[in-house]
């Protein structure tokens, strides 16, 4: 029964209440811009806690790669006024026969390292992971010459591979290996031999320690299981290993360009580019016309010359990263 001072169809106080205590639901487009500016004020508070960490980025990594390049169009010796002079050092380096060969000399350098040193590497992980008495031991050992500066490690190889009075040489002539001692450091071949040598002799450990860090992460499921198929060690590591390790592995040969093409301080103390520029690379080279004491510093052409190498080595990276993208996509 309808209370006479409320009309047909008019909500009673009951329905008044319970439209009062029933939540209100907001529609999502009602709501979705508040989340919006909630997100971007969540942004705007990370980018402002980041500039911290971005400042000494921008102070000593951006602005001298600017400085790099506004260099490279200029003609200074360090002490007179800079003078602009367009592309003039960049048609120089075109023209520049030895800068080409340190280029080629240096991609002779990586690629030798890099097809003894990451299967080498490797091979010794699986070895070290399949056991081996006193693995750690050895695997320190390997490990610690990557501790040192290339610069030291350049140093120590000087003396044991003198020609008059080097260890090696020692070694190897008085045990009737051979009969005259062998210039290391002073023929082109040999001494380029010797460079990648120790190049390798110093990497070699944090390499092995990467992989065998990747094969520790292996199920051990996986490895059993193909034991009791009957796998050996070769069809396990073929088949198992490598696939597993194949994100490892890029990373590892990506590192390892990288720091091949941006060579310096080793070549710079074993063999400072010689005999005859048999060993200089891209950055003992240009080197040369920043600081070479003998000659007035060429700054404008030496930055025109660090352009170009940068710009080498970012595009072998690059490129790298998308052959594996590609692999990886066709697979």
């Amino acid at each position: 029964m309808v209370p006479p001072n409320r009309r047909r169809g008019q909500p009673g106080a009951l329905d008044q209440g319970r439209a009062r205590m029933s939540p209100v639901v907001r529609s999502p487009r009602q709501s979705a811009p508040r989340r919006a500016q909630w997100h971007r004020r969540e942004d705007g508070v990370g980018r402002l806690m980041l500039l911290p960490a971005l400042l000494p980025y921008l102070a000593f990594a951006l602005l001298p790669i600017g400085w790099l390049f506004w260099f490279s169009f200029q003609r200074w010796n360090g002490f007179s006024a800079p003078r602009f002079t367009g592309l003039a050092n960049y048609e120089r380096m075109i023209g520049d026969e030895q800068w080409w060969l340190a280029v080629l000399n240096t991609v002779k350098f990586g690629f030798g390292r890099l097809v003894i040193e990451i299967p080498l590497a490797l091979v010794l992980a699986y070895v070290f992971f399949r056991g081996v008495r006193g693995g750690t031991v050895y695997r320190t050992i390997l490990f610690l010459p990557h501790v040192l500066s290339p610069a030291i490690v350049g140093i120590i190889f000087v003396f044991l591979l003198r020609e008059t009075g080097g260890p090696v040489n020692q070694l190897l002539t008085g045990s009737g290996l051979l009969e005259a001692p062998i210039r290391f450091l002073g023929e082109a071949g040999a001494a380029l031999g010797s460079l990648i040598g120790v190049g390798v002799w110093a990497h070699l450990g944090i390499n092995l320690l990467l992989f065998f860090a990747g094969m520790m992460t292996i199920p051990n499921a996986l490895l059993e299981s193909a034991a009791l198929e009957g796998a050996g060690h070769w069809a396990t590591l073929r088949h198992i290993v490598l696939p597993m390790l194949a994100p490892v592995t890029r990373v590892v040969i990506l590192i390892s360009i990288i720091g091949t093409l941006r060579s310096f301080d080793l070549v710079k103390t074993l063999t400072d580019g010689g005999p005859a520029g048999s060993t200089e690379v891209m950055f003992t080279y240009l080197y040369r016309f920043f600081f070479e004491p003998e000659s007035v510093p060429q700054i404008g052409y030496a930055a025109a010359l660090g352009v170009t190498a940068s710009v080498i080595v970012g595009i072998i990276s690059v490129a790298y990263l998308r052959i594996n993208r590609s692999g990886r996509t066709a697979a």
